[in-house]
């Protein structure tokens, strides 16, 4: 299996190229694309949180609960709701908390490494989470945002199967096989990855749009509060 500088380093290229590609073809704005560059190499990562013997994963974990607080915050601030500064606050620090600690901890209990979290089926879980949780409006954005996350995910996978392979001892190591799979030895956990992958793709369907290629992709946008000039259009 490959290890954690591997894992970076092979998602962050599939990043760059991803956003690049999206921008050539789509005319994906480059914010938007940094974002999605990001989420790839993020995603390369995700798998091993059921791993609770790395270092460097424990920092990964905490970088995935400043993410979490700040799209708390975000989804807060735009929501019809005033919210008091303190509310946010707390909530951001709860949502750190969560991801930072439980969430991992959680993976780690009740989880075998290697086990369903690296499957196909945790990669899709784990893109409709992305597709339902990224703040925009946009579907076609949300729609990019969700395969850069699934396409970070199977790149872990497929990187741990390569390095299963010793080409130049021609053998195969015994965890070949163990990453990219679609279900596991454990009925149970294999069905509650379904389960929870079916409930997941449901909420997807339900806020499909009828006609999801339509539209264009948008432009990122600062919206200046009332009486406050956009510096853009100073020198016009």
């Amino acid at each position: 299996m490959g290890n954690f500088r591997q894992h970076v380093g092979f998602a962050g290229f599939l990043g760059v190229f991803y956003a690049w590609g999206a921008a050539v073809v789509m005319g994906l704005h480059w914010v938007y694309g940094s974002v999605a560059a990001l989420l790839v190499t993020v995603a390369g990562l995700l798998p091993d949180l059921d791993s609770d013997s790395s270092v460097q994963l424990r920092g990964f974990s905490g970088l995935l609960g400043v993410l979490a607080a700040v799209a708390v915050w975000q989804d807060l601030d735009d929501s019809s709701i005033i919210v008091p500064f303190e509310l946010h606050l707390w909530a951001a620090i709860v949502s750190y908390v969560l991801v930072r600690h439980f969430l991992r901890r959680s993976l780690a209990y009740l989880t075998v490494h290697r086990g369903m979290n690296h499957s196909i089926p945790t990669a899709g879980i784990w893109g409709a989470i992305a597709y339902l949780g990224y703040p925009s409006d946009s579907h076609l954005i949300r729609l990019l945002m969700a395969v850069a996350v699934i396409l970070g995910f199977l790149s872990h996978l497929a990187l741990d199967e390569w390095c299963s392979v010793d080409l130049a001892g021609r053998r195969v190591n015994r965890a070949f096989g163990t990453a990219l799979k679609f279900g596991s030895k454990s009925v149970g956990a294999t069905m509650v990855t379904y389960l929870l992958l079916a409930l997941l793709c449901w909420w997807v369907t339900a806020v499909w749009p009828a006609d999801p290629l339509s539209g264009r992709l948008p432009t990122p946008v600062i919206r200046w509060p009332d009486g406050v000039e956009d510096p853009a259009d100073l020198g016009r």
